[in-house]
Formats: structure tokens, sequence, C-alpha cells
């Protein structure tokens, strides 16, 4: 038996009951889309119960009132990510269209968070307003994606350097990775068809070249690392460029290689082709945990995101140096997996077993399950 199915079937056999959240990217609703991902791969019966036990749980929570995403609009943890899991539930056939309307409800409440968020200064993608517009955009609700895009350029007629510097103190800065930063921002809005999003593609493209241009590279510990990992007021750092030597999905300059590759055709130019696969092909190099601050399995900001991070960039370019690499971040993760060291509940999707499986399943069965678009890649 592949590595893959001896995790997934582990992961049935964790109780779920303390499970505490009911969210998308660590609660029940990630045990939710985790079994719909195996759902479609296998079509197997046990697979759909699991996802209605989990779904009944969640609502059963709502229905009391103790449901952790009454207190949340975002992605991560609150109903942005019901109503992601909702629409694709109907896509699938499993719940009926007869949950549009809760779907309308949802929308409503998060489209208002997401523009307070915007006007307190949080730009974030997991925990933020840009996780928020990612689900608007995906259920086509046209008129409120612009409502968002309407606050977005509000911010740029007030200040003309608008660089979606977050105020919150947990995000504190510029940030450039897919959990917080730029690469989210821009992948995000390259989904969406309006003139608006366009010209913030272009522009947040031209503000990160430049950053790049200006400083190169910094080098630490012998490697080279092309973009820092955040950019910050004041003088703590150089230039206000906090460089770090890691090698993560959540924030890395890789995310600028994934993201490139990503984009739609029309954002696509040679100079930046360039740059994408030096960054890519020079982090291959990087193995070390001094060079990838990379400890355990998880997919957030450990081995299994940089192997799909690699299995991403060998589909798009075919190098089979991406291949290689990814064989190598396929056995280190096998190695994590048989220490136990993550805090956090099994059960979480993002921060432990789920995605890590998901991840495993794709390199084995050396196809694409599309289950990361969630997770912009």
């Amino acid at each position: 038996m592949k590595e893959a199915h001896k995790l997934i079937e582990n992961i049935d056999k964790i109780k779920r009951e303390d499970l505490e959240s009911d969210s998308l990217l660590n609660g029940k609703l990630g045990l939710v889309y985790y079994y719909l991902c195996l759902y479609k791969v296998f079509n197997k019966e046990d697979h759909l119960q699991r996802i209605e036990k989990n779904l009944e749980s969640v609502f059963t929570n709502i229905e009391k009132g103790v449901s952790s995403l009454m207190y949340d609009s975002t992605l991560e943890n609150g109903l942005s990510g019901l109503g992601y899991v909702l629409q694709l539930l109907i896509e699938e056939k499993i719940i009926d269209e007869g949950y549009n309307s809760q779907l309308e409800e949802i929308n409503n409440i998060v489209v208002d968070q997401a523009i307070e968020l915007i006007q307190n200064n949080n730009y974030d993608f997991v925990r933020g307003p840009f996780g928020i517009l990612f689900y608007l955009n995906y259920v086509d609700s046209k008129p409120l994606v612009n409502r968002v895009l309407e606050a977005l350029f509000e911010k740029l007629k007030e200040d003309k350097n608008f660089l979606f510097y977050n105020e919150y103190t947990y995000i504190e800065g510029v940030h450039i990775g897919y959990a917080h930063g730029l690469c989210a921002i821009i992948k995000v809005l390259n989904d969406i068809n309006d003139e608006r999003a366009e010209y913030f593609v272009r522009y947040l493209l031209d503000r990160l070249m430049n950053i790049m241009k200006k400083n190169e590279y910094q080098i630490i510990k012998d490697k080279k690392y092309y973009l820092p990992r955040s950019i910050h007021k004041g003088d703590e750092f150089e230039k206000g460029l906090n460089y770090r030597a890691v090698l993560a999905w959540s924030n890395c300059d890789v995310n600028f290689s994934t993201l490139i590759y990503s984009l739609n055709e029309k954002f696509k130019t040679n100079e930046l082709l360039t740059i994408a696969n030096k960054i890519a092909l020079e982090s291959l190099e990087k193995r070390e945990e001094k060079h990838t601050r990379i400890w355990d399995h998880r997919f957030y900001f450990g081995s299994s995101g940089v192997l799909k991070t690699y299995m991403f960039l060998y589909k798009k370019t075919r190098n089979s140096k991406y291949k290689e690499a990814s064989n190598f971040w396929y056995k280190k993760t096998l190695n994590f997996l048989t220490e136990s060291t993550i805090k956090e509940h099994p059960l979480n999707f993002l921060n432990n077993l789920p995605a890590t499986a998901l991840s495993l399943l794709e390199f084995e069965r050396e196809e694409e399950f599309n289950w990361s678009k969630i997770l912009l890649l």
C-alpha cells in the first residue's frame, strides 16, 4: 500500500470530537473539504458519509449558536469558508440548490466584513479581505466583488504609493507570500475579470520587480533570497526589507515563481518569466533547515507545501529538476510523519495531516486533483 493511503487510513481513525473549530482551514469544514476531495478521486460511499457527518456537526453548532464561524467572515476561520464549501457541495450535487438562499445571506455578511477590514488596513488572504474576495469571485457574486474593488480603489486614491500595508499587529507590514501577502493579492485579482483588478495586478507586479531590481537579492547563510518576507516602516530592517532564510508555501520568494506561472497570459512577460524561473531553479539548492526553516510535514510552512510547490512548477514547465525536487520533499515529508512534533490537532487541515495527505496522494498518483486551488496553487 502506498504511503498516502496509509496516512488516509490513519486520518480516518482519528477522533474529531475534540476538534473545537468549525472552520475551513483548521476545523470541521476542513474535514468536509478533505473528504470531498477524496470522494471526487475515489467515489467511495464512506467518504460521502464522512462529509455528511462533519457538515451536520457544523450546522448543529450554528443552530445552537456555539459555532466559531459565527464570529468571523474570513476564509480560514469564518463564513466565507462555509460558503465556499457549500458551493462546492452544490456543484457536486451532494446538497441541493436550496442552500443557495443561505449562500446569499453569507455573501451579504462577508462583503461588509471585507470592506471593514480594508478600511482598517487589513489586506490578508487567509484571515482577511482577499480570502473573502476569492470566495465572492468563486461564487460569481459580481455586485459584491465590485463593492470590494471599489473599497480598494478608494485606498489607492488616498495614497498614490499604496502598497497594502497591514496595520494589524499579527501581520504588520507589507507581506509578500501567499498566506498574508502580495502574491495572494495578485493571484486573487488575476482571476477577476475587471479593469480595476487588472490595473492592480500590473501595478503590483511592477512594484515587486522594482524591489528586486533595486536590491537584487540578499545572501543569508550562503544562499540567495530575492524577495523579503515583509516590508516595514521604521529602521528595524535595512531599507525596511525583512529578508529571511525560508522556503514555504506561506511566504517565500518561490511564491513569486508559482504566481507568475499561474497568471493569465496577458500579464506574463519575458522579464517576469525569466526572474520567476531563476528564483525557482536556485531554490532547488535549499534543502537544509538553516536555509528553509522546515522542521515538520505541514502544508503551511513545512515540507508538504514545498512538495506541492515543486509539483506545480513541474506541471507548468516540465523541467525534470522540479520533479526531482518533488521526490526529495516527498521523502522528507514521509520522514517528518514518523515524528510527532506538531501541536495543532491532527485533523487541522492546513497545519497538520489532511493537506499533507492530499499532497502525498497527488504525488503518488501523478495527477492533479485541483484541491489546492483554495491555497492559490
